[in-house]
């Protein structure tokens, strides 16, 4: 089936609304294990359970041998992933969900600001404008529901880590965009999973605690989705430029409402309805060919 001229410009930003969709997914179920198992032992899970799919994509899509330039880049994608995850996944134990949520949403401003310091692509005003409408939304649809509690040294925490996760996610993103350029898929895959699996062990033995039933199957999709996520936004990165790809990470929001009123009946107010309207009209806005 060959796409139309039409569509084929918004195929990257559809598969980046896929991916993090995939992923919103896999964060309800991150949260749902965040109060019962360690935050170090969470993130070894997601990826050793990710692990064998990505060795199955891998052999599948070719294996090529990585070169000592791959491996360098390959390396420091896996520090800053690791350093994300951990980061959020404690967010998201220490702070509400959607002030942890909120705070990691300044990663499109990052990731527009990086892309053009490192990968020299230009920030257009309609891009910026975009960003901006996109944040506006996401203020509109938490804007009640931040705050409310003792600013103490634990919050404190959450709100650094949260912000700290943003940036590394951003800078994850931006050489995620540069490799994604000339190095193969299989090979992205699978260093997503194992450098940050390698990396965390050490941490995930120290505080190692046995999962019951219920925690394994968790476990078991989180990595399922998460792959599934990273593929298709591996994919959109390929096809477009960091910048603008950074607006659809706004869509999150979206997805979390669905999810929420899907499987514990809750039921989006009016301020997400009109947050939500801003994100879908500031995604539309970069979708456009210029």
């Amino acid at each position: 089936m060959t796409l139309s001229p039409a569509l084929r410009p918004a195929l990257p930003f559809l598969m980046s609304a896929l991916g993090i969709f995939l992923l919103s997914a896999m964060d309800a179920l991150i949260k749902s294990v965040a109060a019962t198992h360690p935050t170090a032992q969470i993130v070894f899970m997601r990826y050793a359970c990710g692990l064998p799919w990505a060795i199955l994509y891998f052999l599948w899509a070719g294996p090529v041998a990585p070169t000592r330039e791959m491996l360098r880049a390959h390396v420091i994608r896996g520090v800053l992933v690791v350093i994300t995850a951990f980061l959020f996944f404690y967010a998201l134990a220490t702070l509400p969900l959607a002030e942890a949520i909120t705070l990691t949403f300044l990663s499109p401003l990052f990731l527009a600001v990086l892309a053009a310091l490192i990968l020299k692509e230009p920030i257009p005003a309609r891009v910026f404008g975009a960003i901006v409408i996109g944040f506006v939304g996401m203020i509109v649809i938490v804007a009640g529901k931040i705050g409310g509690g003792v600013f103490d040294m634990v919050r404190a925490l959450g709100i650094a880590a949260a912000v700290s996760s943003a940036l590394a996610y951003a800078a994850n993103l931006v050489l995620l965009r540069k490799r994604a350029q000339t190095d193969p898929f299989g090979l992205i895959i699978l260093f997503q999973n194992l450098v940050p699996l390698i990396l965390i062990t050490p941490f995930a033995w120290a505080v190692w605690e046995v999962p019951e039933l219920r925690s394994w199957i968790l476990f078991l999709g989180i990595g399922v989705l998460g792959l599934a996520g990273h593929l298709c936004i591996v994919w959109a990165f390929k096809h477009a430029n960091a910048g603008p790809l950074g607006v659809i990470e706004y869509t999150a929001l979206i997805w979390s409402a669905g999810l929420g009123f899907a499987f514990f009946g809750e039921v989006p107010g009016l301020a997400t309805w009109a947050g939500a309207a801003l994100i879908i009209g500031a995604c539309l806005a970069v979708m456009r060919r210029r």
